[in-house]
């Protein structure tokens, strides 16, 4: 029987990465192999810790590797790749994709934050429905915040327009003082946001979840895997834009559930780091990926030194 990597990307958080390992064990069923990837953290505890917790659990089929060796053939049920340096989640996600190329046991990728807990047997019925549904590409279950307190609406969105981009940007003074929340804001692209239960067991959604996806080896394969020019954001849309051209699609299976708890990474992160990074990707996929006339393009940036203004005003109020 054909197998799934689970792939896996730790940047100084060990205690995530090692909880997510062991939540996949406890509920899993689906026959698996694992590959960790180490994004060149600078923490100094996280590779001994992932590889004393490795080593001790997986004992037999456990293997340790760098970036810089040589790889090829079958993999050990668990790869532990070591990173150089810090490439971001898209080229980061690609080395450990990249070790399972020549494993011809393994047909399936599944794309897994270190902050996602299993709570139940997932894969099994995300690969039957991936098989059955028309034209499906990547396959998502719902995510629960980590608070325990509802659904991580991002789960399902569809795609953000320029447009989009605009008017929340022109609209920031109006969205701060009446308080809005990010949800709100971006109501219009989430799908399931304020819907009724029960939803459709199965639903067509444009951005799959990177926290949690569910692909076939060779579709992914087939479009390049993640865009190794993006660090941070914007790789759900990039992939949506890459399907859309083979003329294949993403779901989100309703009644299929882990945890998400929240970017416990990027809290770590300088916030000015995230937001240069953001609007860098947002800036490639816009000029890469979407077909805008200049004049579109022109007011996206002009609604952003719009935004930009009133962020420093905002600092101003504050102090």
């Amino acid at each position: 029987m054909k197998k799934t990597a689970i792939i896996i990307l730790n940047y100084n958080n060990p205690s995530d990465t090692i909880a997510c390992i062991k939540s996949v064990e406890r509920y899993n069923t689906a026959p698996v192999k694992y590959v960790i990837v180490d994004n060149g953290s600078t923490d100094g505890v996280s590779v001994p810790e992932i590889d004393a917790f490795l080593s001790g659990a997986f004992a037999g089929g456990y293997k340790c590797v760098q970036e810089t060796d040589a790889v090829s053939g079958i993999l050990p049920y668990v790869t532990f790749l070591t990173s150089l340096s810090n490439d971001g989640y898209a080229r980061g996600n690609n080395k450990g994709i990249a070790l399972t190329a020549d494993d011809d046991e393994i047909d399936r990728l599944m794309i897994l934050n270190n902050d996602i807990l299993f709570i139940e047997d997932i894969i099994p019925a995300l690969k039957e429905a991936q098989d059955n549904l028309p034209a499906c590409a990547i396959i998502s279950p719902l995510l629960m915040n980590g608070k325990g307190s509802g659904i991580d609406w991002n789960c399902a969105r569809k795609d953000t327009t320029i447009g989009s981009w605009v008017k929340n940007n022109f609209l920031a003074p109006y969205y701060w003082l009446c308080k809005k929340s990010v949800y709100e804001i971006y109501r219009e692209s989430l799908l399931l946001y304020k819907k009724e239960e029960p939803y459709p067991e199965f639903m067509p959604i444009e951005l799959p979840s990177g926290s949690c996806m569910l692909v076939k080896k060779d579709v992914f394969a087939a479009i390049g895997n993640f865009d190794p020019a993006t660090f941070l954001y914007y790789e759900e849309n990039i992939l949506y834009r890459k399907l859309l051209k083979l003329k294949l699609g993403n779901y989100i299976a309703t009644g299929l559930r882990c945890v998400h708890l929240g970017a416990a990474t990027m809290a770590k992160s300088p916030s000015k780091i995230v937001a240069q990074a953001a609007k860098a990707s947002r800036s490639y996929y816009v000029r890469t990926y979407l077909d805008s006339p200049w004049w579109q393009r022109a007011l996206l940036s002009v609604s952003d030194a719009w935004l930009q203004g009133f962020v420093f005003f905002k600092s101003i109020v504050k102090k």
